[in-house]
């Protein structure tokens, strides 16, 4: 799979005055569980040993959070978050592959700027590729995934 990386405004930035914008890896993810919601924005975060979302997409989603087991999860800058965890099924696509898994997910009262997909419930299903001069990341289920993965088209080059 592959998606372009999000453009984000900045104000100042160390590559010089005419820099407006960063680009990050922000990509369209479904939760499924027990509902489905829209495709919310989600930055892949090598630094992070979890999958967070906020604990509203939880209630969105249908998921009790009050019974759910408790943990800590270490995200950027090594800060570690209170996290509630909940069984849930991921579905990511752009349009010409799909990969549909189970994951246990946290869900974090701490406030993030997007969802982050980390090591447990995300990176350790996909090798991940960030490619920086082209501002593209490119995604591929690896050995240890096992859910759902289907090629529908390929893109033209």
């Amino acid at each position: 799979m592959k998606f372009a990386y999000l453009p984000l405004p900045v104000r100042r930035t160390s590559t010089g005055a005419t820099a407006k914008a960063r680009h990050r890896p922000i990509v369209p993810i479904h939760i499924l569980a027990p509902r489905m919601l829209p495709p919310l924005d989600a930055c892949i975060d090598s630094a992070a040993d979890d999958t967070v979302f906020p604990p509203h997409w939880a209630t969105r989603l249908g998921i009790d959070l009050v019974s759910a087991p408790k943990g800590q999860a270490q995200v950027v800058g090594g800060s570690i978050i209170q996290v509630s965890f909940a069984p849930v099924t991921l579905l990511l696509s752009d349009g010409y592959e799909t990969c549909e898994w189970d994951a246990t997910v946290g869900f974090s009262a701490t406030p993030l700027r997007w969802a982050l997909l980390g090591h447990a419930g995300f990176l350790d299903y996909f090798d991940v590729q960030l490619l920086g001069a082209r501002r593209e990341t490119i995604i591929n289920p690896n050995q240890a995934f096992s859910g759902q993965h289907i090629v529908v088209a390929s893109p033209t080059p």
